[in-house]
């Protein structure tokens, strides 16, 4: 009876119980510092608990430890397509239910569509956006979730 009336009424456990539920976990991989930093800052703004990786090497163990719901992922880190959807579908393989964004300065639309046809959930151009942009895009995808 509980239960019907929590699913009627929209409420969660969380709210009842008087506690809330531990914060969404966001990895940023970013290799340029301060827009790691820029986006960390808008993420932590909306409650997201985040970690940001620099390294393309460590996104993998950074992945693995850090247990992330979702992954922001510089596109333009990696050369060329080839090599980011390999390390797009090597995320997906290492965490199946992990939720990507990626960015990118310089992405045709063939490269978003192929993108997202490699498991990526929204992609951010970031010439028609605003760093605090994304942390309304996760919070969005992250509410779902």
């Amino acid at each position: 009876m509980l239960m019907a009336y929590m699913f009627r009424q929209k409420l969660r456990l969380e709210d009842l119980a008087g506690f809330e539920a531990p914060a969404k976990k966001v990895l940023v991989f970013e290799p340029e510092e301060y827009l790691g930093a820029l986006y960390s800052h808008y993420l932590r703004m909306h409650a997201f608990e985040v970690m940001h990786c620099l390294e393309r090497e460590n996104l993998q163990s950074s992945l693995l430890a850090f247990a992330p719901h979702l992954l922001v992922f510089n596109a333009d880190a990696e050369s060329d397509f080839a090599a980011r959807r390999a390390r797009l579908l090597e995320c997906k393989n290492s965490k199946p239910d992990l939720l990507i964004v990626t960015t990118a300065l310089n992405a045709s639309s063939k490269d978003v569509s192929d993108l997202m046809s490699a498991g990526v959930l929204s992609h951010i151009n970031r010439n028609f956006s605003r760093p605090q942009d994304l942390g309304l895009v996760v919070r969005a995808l992250l509410s779902n979730n």
